[in-house]
């Protein structure tokens, strides 16, 4: 009986300290692209701060306007907890249907807009407007500095930490794009000083 007790409290452990030392994805469907590689550093990602992208993909559909369904799951302390879709000074944040991705993220990421679009962003299409106009062929995003914003600051504050599951469900003019489940972990960036 003590033996079945000490795996049990070894496996409860094992499953809080449950975070992601490496992105995971998993591509369920894709009929609009072909995943080939996709990365961020550090992990876990550091909030507020800095982070490497890396995505490798050839688009056989250029990326314009795309829906997506987005179910988020956050897990802390071994607790998974669904991130319900709510809103936040008339937006809409969480787990939600989406029209067009592009404009989440003009509402999430303060850098993404025109006039404060990262320089190198156009090497892949990117100017920051919307709705996106990413042509079809291969797309290399091969270690891109991004800037983090403090999620704890942001109507996102849901992010500021924890394990991540996000489902994306993109769909473009022509129907399914991807399907894809992308898991990671997100910890306070320690204060300098």
């Amino acid at each position: 009986m003590q033996t079945i007790f000490v795996l049990l409290s070894l496996a409860v452990i094992a499953n809080v300290q449950g975070e992601y030392n490496k992105l995971e994805y998993q591509v369920l469907s894709s009929s609009g692209a072909e995943i080939l590689e996709a990365d961020v550093t550090p992990m876990p990602i550091l909030n507020p701060g800095e982070a490497l992208l890396t995505l490798r993909a050839n688009l056989k559909r250029p990326i314009q306007k795309i829906r997506t369904v987005l179910k988020i799951v956050r897990t802390v302390s071994g607790i998974n907890l669904p991130v319900k879709c709510y809103k936040v000074d008339g937006v809409e944040v969480g787990s939600c249907d989406y029209a067009d991705l592009c404009v989440v993220l003009q509402t999430m990421l303060p850098s993404f807009r025109p006039e404060t679009c990262p320089p190198t962003a156009a090497n892949y299409g990117v100017d920051c407007n919307c709705p996106f106009n990413i042509p079809a062929g291969a797309l290399n995003i091969i270690k891109e500095k991004m800037v983090l914003p403090d999620a704890q600051a942001s109507i996102a504050s849901f992010m500021a930490s924890g394990d991540f599951s996000f489902q994306l469900d993109t769909y473009d003019s022509q129907g399914s794009y991807a399907n894809i489940i992308v898991k990671f972990t997100v910890k306070p960036a320690k204060p300098s000083g």
